[in-house]
């Protein structure tokens, strides 16, 4: 016989052998493997949705202690929503426990969907994990770049570029990590299933509650199921604080004490949204500082500040004015109607001074301290 009909033998002998198991044997390896599969898959799981939900009150409290724009908060719903969704698709996919005397076969099916759902949920992580965060990060990025534009457009692009630049890459790399634990972690072992569920289904009538089941080919006869590890996917909370962080920073640092604690007023008081400020020794309604009206700058006050709006008009009425694209000089002109009648003056060349700021702030002090 020549060596070519000596090959071709002795694969057509392999490709006859059978491997006998044990079924209880199989299907206790089987439900130990899921029960491993399971524990890795909740325990993270868990710990994304638990740190998603601590992160909501941190966001508030950063936000209320550093006076950070509107577009700060946008993050909050994107917490919730990541949160939600992991708790409702599990919820939704959820399977029920293994019993000692289940059929084979039920154990390999439902291991095989379990690991189809989490495919499906890496498959998909742009949609549902990546592609919330980055809207509002960027916005967020966008906001702080456009309230810095007094520095020049020119840096507030090459600011807003940068950010989002690292945002993208840092994303695209998790997708991509993702996408590879998929590819080498979940796949296999779905193919796996996949040949066992198919032998089972070849050779067994009984749903493999036999107790030996001849198997052709059987792929768990030399190596155990892998178990998948944990996705990469919880990096993406961790890099998405230290870019917000660093975009944080940023914006602290444009804002700090770079713009002169001066004002042309001796004191402010307020009508509900409307100020009334102290000329010398006289009260007037404010009409507009430097042709700009002074709902626009209250206005303006309140969508950047939130809740300290007041405490931003009064005590840092320069910083305001530059972030609206309008530095104030030294001397300013003002507009202003008296309280008693309907008499509209024009004060030209009001100074700006540190006094006068000193005063709206030591009145300010005052208030806080004698507030209940």
């Amino acid at each position: 016989m020549a060596p070519d009909e000596f090959q071709q033998a002795w694969q057509a002998q392999s490709a006859q052998t059978r491997v006998t198991i044990d079924a209880d044997l199989l299907r206790q390896e089987v439900q130990r493997n899921q029960l491993n599969f399971r524990a890795t898959i909740f325990y993270r799981d868990f710990g994304e949705v638990l740190i998603a939900l601590l992160l909501i009150p941190v966001w508030f409290i950063l936000g209320a202690r550093t006076s950070s724009p509107w577009t700060w908060y946008l993050t909050v719903p994107v917490l919730i929503w990541m949160a939600g969704f992991m708790l409702v698709y599990r919820m939704r996919h959820r399977q029920k426990p293994n019993e000692p005397d289940e059929p084979l076969l039920h154990c390999v099916q439902r291991s095989l969907t379990e690991v189809e759902d989490q495919i499906w949920l890496l498959r998909n992580i742009f949609w549902w994990y990546l592609l919330p965060p980055s809207i509002s990060i960027l916005v967020f990025f966008a906001h702080v770049s456009w309230l810095s534009r007094s520095g020049g457009w020119l840096p507030a692009l090459i600011s807003f570029a940068g950010l989002a630049g690292f945002l993208l890459a840092l994303y695209g790399l998790i997708y991509f990590l993702n996408q590879r634990a998929v590819r080498l972690q979940l796949e296999p072992r779905r193919q796996e299933l996949l040949t066992l569920l198919s032998s089972l289904g070849d050779e067994t009538t009984d749903d493999g509650t036999g107790k030996q089941i001849p198997l052709p080919g059987l792929p768990f006869a030399e190596k155990r199921l892998q178990s998948s590890s944990a996705s990469p996917a919880r990096l993406i909370i961790v890099l998405t604080i230290v870019i917000l962080f660093l975009g944080f920073m940023i914006f602290k640092i444009q804002r700090g004490d770079e713009y002169p604690k001066i004002s042309p007023f001796a004191a402010v008081r307020w009508q509900e949204s409307q100020p009334e400020v102290k000329l010398g020794e006289e009260w007037f309604k404010l009409i507009a500082l430097d042709g700009l009206l002074a709902s626009e700058i209250v206005e303006f006050s309140k969508q950047t500040y939130g809740d300290k709006w007041q405490k931003r008009f009064e005590e840092d009425l320069v910083e305001l004015l530059t972030r609206m694209g309008h530095p104030p000089k030294d001397k300013v002109t003002l507009e202003v109607q008296s309280l008693d009648s309907s008499e509209k003056q024009i004060r030209k060349d009001v100074p700006m001074t540190k006094e006068n700021r000193a005063a709206i702030r030591r009145a300010a002090q005052q208030r806080e301290h004698s507030a209940p």
